[in-house]
C-alpha cells in the first residue's frame, strides 16, 4: 500500500507543470490518461478578494448571517462573529471549472473547494489551471449505522432502570400508581430509556427542547413524515434536504437502510405521550439525507461536510448524526488511512465537525459499532476533541459497555468515548413500513440522539451556556466523572444533575481546575455568591478556595482540603472577610488553586 504511494509520487515528478498541486495519490490515474470519471475536491487558493477587499468580504458574510445563525453565534460567544471560513467560494472560480466542463457537486465554503468529476485524462489540465491551488482525490469510506432489530409489541415497555431516577430537577415527580417510576409525561415504551439518563427529569419541568434547532444527518427519513409518533410535525422552509440526490425529498426506498434516520429521529422527535415520546419532542428539526444506505460498502463523505454547512447556515443549535467512518479508501490507489488518523484533526469529516463546532453547533456523534471487529476503535468524526462534539458510546439497561460499542482512545491519547447512553435494545419506531409498528434495536446510533436530546433540553434549560458548557456540565455530572475509562467515558449522562449546576464552569487558561459563581451579582450585604468548583483530570491534590482582592492578597479562605476528579463542590461567600470584617466595596476574585493549576471567577462586591 506503502508501495503504490511512491509510484505514486514517481509518476509526479516525472510531470513538473502538475507537481505541488495535483494529489499523489491522484498521479496513477493522470499518467493511464483513462477515459473514466475521477472524484476530486479542487482546492481554491483564495476566496477571491485581495488584503485590501477582506473587510468587505467579511461585513458581507456577516450580513449573509440568517437572523438565527447570528443569534446562536452570539450565545456561544464565537469570536470573531465570522471569518474567512465563512465567506462563499469565489464565484469566478466555480465559473471557471464549468468553462472545462466541470459541473460541481459539492461545494464548500469551509474548506474553500468544489467536487468535481473529471476523466483521468483531465487530471492534469484541471491541475496545471491558475486557479486551482490543490485537485485531491474525495475520500471514501466504510460506514457504520446501528444494530439488528426485533419486533416489539405497541404495547410492552421495558423496565425502568434505577439510574437516573429520583426527584425531578422541577420539583416532585408524581407517580401514578398504575405505572411505578413513570413521569408527568408519559414516555411510553422510551421511559425506562430516558430514566437511565434522567431526561424525563426535565420534561417535568416543561424543559423538552422547544426553540431549540436540532439537525439531524443521516441516511433516509422513509415514512418520517406518516409514522403516528412523528407525524404532524410542521418543517420550516428549506430545513429538508437530501445531499445525495440533490434534492427536498429525504425519503429514500422502503429498506431498513432508508429508514435509519426515521429510527434516529424517533428517539429525538417523537411524541405521542403513552407510546412513545423521545429525549427531545419539543426541539424543532432540519433533516438531511446525507447517506446511501447502510449497507457496508465505500460511500463518499462529502456530504455530511456540506450538511454541516447548512446547518450552519439553518442556525441548528444541535448536530445529532449516527454516522460513523473507517477504512478510509480514495477513489484511485486504494490507500488507506489507519488508526494514527484519528487524531481530532486529519480526516475531512472529523475537520468539518471542528469547523462547526467553533461556529457555536454542539455536535453529538455515534462513537461506534466497532467494538467487536478488528478496527476496535471509536470512528470519525467522532475523534474530534471532547470539547468540540460529544462522542456517544453505547451501555446496556445495567449501565455496563455494549460489547459491539467502540472504545477509545484516540491515537493521540484522549479519552474516547466521551459519554456513553442507552444502546442496547433500545425501543424504536417500526421499521416494517407501518406506521403504528414498533421494534428494538441496538447501536450506538441510538445512543447518540438520545444524549443529543438531552443536550437540546439543557440548552433550553440553561439558555445562557454555550455548547461548551453544555459539555462540560454533562461530563461532570455523568456516573463516571471521577475516573473516566475508554469503554464508556466519563459515563451515563444525568440531565437532573447536570441541570442543576448553579452556573456554567469555565477554565483559567488550559489548566485542570474549572470555578464558576452564581447567585448574587454583585454581591451586597446579606447577600451570598455561591462558587462551583471542580478539578478535571489526575490525581487527588490539596486544593484551596479564596477570597483575593485586585492586588492578589488573600482576604479570606472559603474553603481547604484534597480536591479529587469528579463532580463539582460548592461554597458559599457574604462578602467578609476572615475576621467577619464586611469588606470595602469593590472587585474581587474567588479563586481556586490545585496542584499548580489556578482558575478564578470575578466578583462585584456593593454596599
Amino acid at each position: 500500500m506503502r508501495r503504490a504511494i511512491l509510484t505514486g509520487a514517481l509518476l509526479l515528478a516525472a510531470l513538473p507543470a502538475a507537481a505541488g498541486t495535483l494529489d499523489p495519490r491522484l498521479a496513477v490515474r493522470a499518467a493511464a490518461a483513462g477515459p473514466e470519471r475521477v472524484s476530486v475536491w479542487v482546492t481554491f487558493p483564495d476566496k477571491g478578494f485581495t488584503m485590501a477587499g477582506r473587510p468587505q468580504a467579511l461585513a458581507a458574510a456577516a450580513t449573509a448571517l440568517t437572523p438565527r445563525s447570528r443569534a446562536r453565534r452570539l450565545r456561544a460567544h464565537v469570536t470573531p462573529l465570522v471569518d474567512e471560513l465563512d465567506v462563499p467560494v469565489a464565484a469566478g472560480y466555480l465559473k471557471a471549472l464549468r468553462a472545462l466542463g466541470l459541473e460541481p457537486r459539492a461545494v464548500s465554503r469551509w474548506m474553500n473547494r468544489a467536487a468535481v468529476r473529471v476523466p483521468a485524462a483531465g487530471l492534469l489540465e484541471l491541475a496545471r489551471q491558475p486557479f486551482v491551488l490543490r485537485v485531491s482525490p474525495v475520500e471514501r469510506a466504510r460506514v457504520t449505522f446501528g444494530g439488528q432489530s426485533s419486533s416489539m409489541d405497541a404495547g410492552s415497555r421495558l423496565p425502568a432502570d434505577a439510574a437516573g431516577s429520583g426527584a425531578p430537577f422541577g420539583g416532585p415527580r408524581t407517580t401514578p400508581a398504575s405505572s411505578a417510576g413513570a413521569t408527568a409525561l408519559d414516555h411510553g415504551l422510551l421511559e425506562g430509556v430516558l430514566q437511565q439518563i434522567a431526561v424525563p427529569a426535565l420534561h417535568d419541568s416543561s424543559y423538552t427542547g422547544q426553540g431549540v434547532l436540532i439537525a439531524i444527518l443521516d441516511d433516509g427519513f422513509t415514512d418520517f413524515d406518516i409514522d403516528e409518533a412523528l407525524a404532524g410535525r410542521s418543517y420550516a422552509p428549506g430545513h429538508l434536504r437530501d445531499f445525495v440526490d440533490g434534492d427536498t425529498i429525504v425519503t429514500g426506498p422502503t429498506r431498513f437502510g432508508e429508514r435509519h434516520g426515521t429510527i434516529v429521529m424517533g428517539c429525538l422527535a417523537a411524541n405521542l405521550p403513552g407510546r412513545y415520546v423521545g429525549a427531545a419532542p419539543g426541539a424543532d428539526y432540519a433533516l438531511a439525507r446525507t447517506e446511501v444506505d447502510s449497507i457496508e460498502k465505500p460511500v463518499e463523505m462529502l456530504n455530511w461536510s456540506v450538511a454541516a454547512e447548512w446547518a450552519d447556515s439553518l442556525g441548528a443549535d444541535v448536530i445529532s448524526s449516527s454516522l460513523g467512518y473507517s477504512t478510509f479508501v480514495d477513489d484511485s490507489t486504494n490507500t488507506s488511512y489507519s488508526y494514527s488518523d484519528l487524531d481530532g484533526h486529519t480526516t475531512e469529516i472529523t475537520r468539518a465537525a471542528e469547523i462547526a463546532a467553533a461556529k457555536g453547533i454542539l455536535v453529538v456523534n455515534a462513537a461506534g459499532n466497532e467494538g467487536q471487529t478488528q478496527w476496535l476503535h471509536v470512528l470519525a468524526p467522532a475523534d474530534a476533541d471532547g470539547d468540540s462534539l460529544i462522542a456517544v458510546g453505547a451501555v446496556r439497561a445495567d449501565g455496563t459497555p455494549a460489547g459491539f460499542s467502540s472504545h477509545g482512545p484516540t491515537f493521540d491519547g484522549r479519552i474516547k468515548p466521551d459519554l456513553s447512553a442507552p444502546g442496547v435494545s433500545v425501543p424504536v419506531v417500526g421499521t416494517s413500513g407501518d406506521p403504528l409498528d414498533y421494534s428494538s434495536n441496538s447501536g450506538t446510533s441510538l445512543a447518540a440522539p438520545l444524549v443529543a436530546g438531552l443536550a437540546a433540553c439543557l440548552l433550553q434549560a440553561r439558555p445562557a451556556w454555550t455548547p461548551r458548557d453544555v459539555i462540560r456540565a454533562l461530563r461532570a455530572t455523568a456516573s463516571r466523572a471521577a475516573t473516566p475509562d475508554n469503554d464508556i467515558g466519563y459515563g451515563i449522562p444525568n440531565g437532573r444533575l447536570a441541570a442543576g449546576l448553579p452556573a456554567p464552569l469555565r477554565l483559567a487558561g488550559h489548566g485542570r481546575v474549572a470555578i464558576g459563581l452564581s447567585g448574587a451579582r454583585p454581591l451586597r450585604l446579606g447577600d451570598r455568591t455561591q462558587a462551583t468548583f471542580l478539578l478535571r483530570s489526575g490525581g487527588a491534590v490539596h486544593a484551596r478556595v479564596r477570597v483575593l482582592d485586585t492586588t492578589g492578597r488573600a482576604i479570606t479562605t472559603l474553603w481547604s482540603d484534597t480536591l479529587v476528579p469528579g463532580p463539582p463542590q460548592t461554597v458559599d461567600w457574604d462578602g467578609h472577610s476572615d475576621g467577619g470584617r464586611a469588606l470595602a466595596p469593590g472587585l474581587y476574585w474567588i479563586a481556586i488553586a490545585a496542584g499548580g493549576d489556578v482558575a478564578a471567577a470575578r466578583v462585584v462586591f456593593l454596599r
